[in-house]
């Protein structure tokens, strides 16, 4: 195929390369504008629908390359960039400040996507850097005219030269871009107020709650879904408990063609109308404008949970990305990761989390082995007895079985996902968070006499108290 010989023949010109999509594009370009292009090559030329040549796998390695080098360029750099000269910096860890100068750089315009109305911090009373944290994912805000609650990800953003509007992703905040319309091209950044580290450490503190409130969330949504998906009959049986509901005048509308029940009618007048509801171009026309309805609120819904999902992402990386918190991504987050490692993504997610901590613990420690400066470290893998209480989700105890599963997978403990229930989980827990101290013995200790008195009380014939064995209370 033409188009793949092309690829393959420019490996290494990466703005080319994805400018092969019809969609020109620059280094410049924002990671929208890429992402574009990146999905218009893969759809051609992706191996499972060109029969799995050996031409498609390095084509399609070769885009893959080049949307990543482009989109993520800090992955790849050697050494962190001097500060001053307006460029962002490598992304820090979590002990350290993130600093950069605001060379070229703007505080952007941001509108509510939902009034329009322009957000602005000074406006809501808000802090300055609350931008900052906008614009890096790690924080949604209320909008002051409609009080909708909003991200990055949904917000409207316009170029601070032409005024269009261009699509923002965080991944962009620590880059220089180009916003994409026609007649402009010139280079933009986004400005990065100061903050105290004091300010900096509140907030991580603030979006880690966030963050596990909205896991918690996410867990709850799926229970209830899978509760109703067995409840949920066929879409007969829904027409016609709509129906039902009309005629009992508990709704307003005809299910069928959208007929408007007036004030005073009763429900004979509502199966009268029922009964001769066969205008089949009205009824058409409804439930067309319905499912446009209901498209709407699909996309709507799609839209909030990207945002979430890339909040919590970002919250992960602003914490440090600390394995130990992979349970707090969401699943969909967690299957990309592990693609990024050609690893399996059908498994259930503490199986996923399992794996890709496995890999990127046996990364980092080759690095920490290899030594140099050239080799820092991009994740953090500091065991669960030796991180932070600050770092564990907040309450352990609430947490349900699937949710525990995850968070042991995350600090790489051994359970069994089919027999250990709750409690087991919880002990395994707080087994391996006290390891190495005290109070793992003070612990044993007293389940060790919890499990006697309990032999004793129940009359086990096979209970001996030796000499020197029995409790000393």
């Amino acid at each position: 195929m033409d188009l793949m010989e092309a690829i393959n023949a420019n490996e290494g010109d990466f703005a080319f390369v994805l400018s092969l999509s019809g969609r020109m594009v620059k280094s410049t370009s924002s990671k929208a504008e890429l992402r574009k292009a990146y999905f218009i090559l893969s759809s051609k030329i992706h191996p499972d629908k060109n029969a799995n040549s050996a031409e498609s796998k390095k084509a399609f390695q070769t885009v893959l390359e080049s949307f990543e080098r482009l989109a993520n360029p800090e992955k790849f750099e050697e050494h962190e960039e001097d500060d001053d000269d307006g460029r962002p910096a490598k992304k820090r860890k979590k002990t350290e400040r993130f600093k950069r100068g605001n060379g070229g750089c703007y505080p952007t315009k941001i509108r509510c996507p939902r009034c329009k109305n322009t957000w602005n911090t000074n406006d809501l009373g808000l802090e300055d850097a609350a931008y900052n944290f906008l614009m890096q994912g790690v924080k949604q805000y209320l909008c002051g005219g409609c009080f909708l609650r909003f991200g990055c990800m949904t917000a409207l953003h316009s170029c601070p030269h032409c005024r269009k509007p261009f699509e923002y992703d965080p991944d962009d905040y620590h880059r220089k871009i180009t916003c994409g319309n026609a007649k402009c091209d010139r280079e933009f950044g986004f400005w990065m107020f100061k903050v105290s580290e004091r300010r900096e450490q509140e907030i991580r503190r603030e979006v880690k709650e966030e963050n596990e409130k909205l896991a918690k969330t996410r867990a709850q949504q799926r229970r209830r879904g899978a509760r109703a998906d067995k409840r949920i009959g066929t879409l007969s049986n829904e027409e016609r408990v709509q129906e039902q509901l009309f005629t009992l005048r508990l709704l307003d509308n005809c299910p069928r063609c959208g007929w408007l029940l007036e004030r005073g009618m009763v429900k004979d007048d509502a199966r009268e109308h029922l009964k001769n509801c066969n205008d089949q171009k009205q009824i058409k026309a409804y439930q067309a404008e319905q499912a446009a309805k209901k498209s709407k609120e699909r996309s709507r819904k799609k839209a909030e949970e990207t945002q979430e999902e890339m909040q919590a992402f970002k919250t992960w990386e602003y914490n440090g990305r600390q394995v130990g918190q992979l349970w707090m991504l969401s699943e969909n987050i967690i299957r990309r990761e592990c693609k990024k490692y050609n690893l399996d993504t059908e498994d259930p997610k503490h199986v996923l989390i399992s794996k890709l901590g496995r890999v990127i613990r046996d990364r980092e420690r080759k690095m920490i082995t290899m030594g140099g400066e050239e080799h820092k470290s991009q994740h953090d893998i500091t065991p669960i007895h030796k991180v932070d209480a600050e770092d564990l989700p907040a309450n352990m105890d609430s947490l349900e079985t699937e949710e525990l599963q995850c968070v042991a997978a995350s600090y790489g403990l051994d359970f069994d996902h089919s027999n250990d229930v709750k409690v087991d989980l919880l002990k395994k827990l707080e087994t391996a968070r006290l390891k190495g101290t005290g109070l793992l013995a003070i612990l044993d200790d007293q389940s060790d006499k919890s499990r006697r008195r309990r032999r004793k009380s129940s009359g086990d014939p096979d209970y001996k108290i030796e000499a020197g064995a029995g409790d000393s209370d």
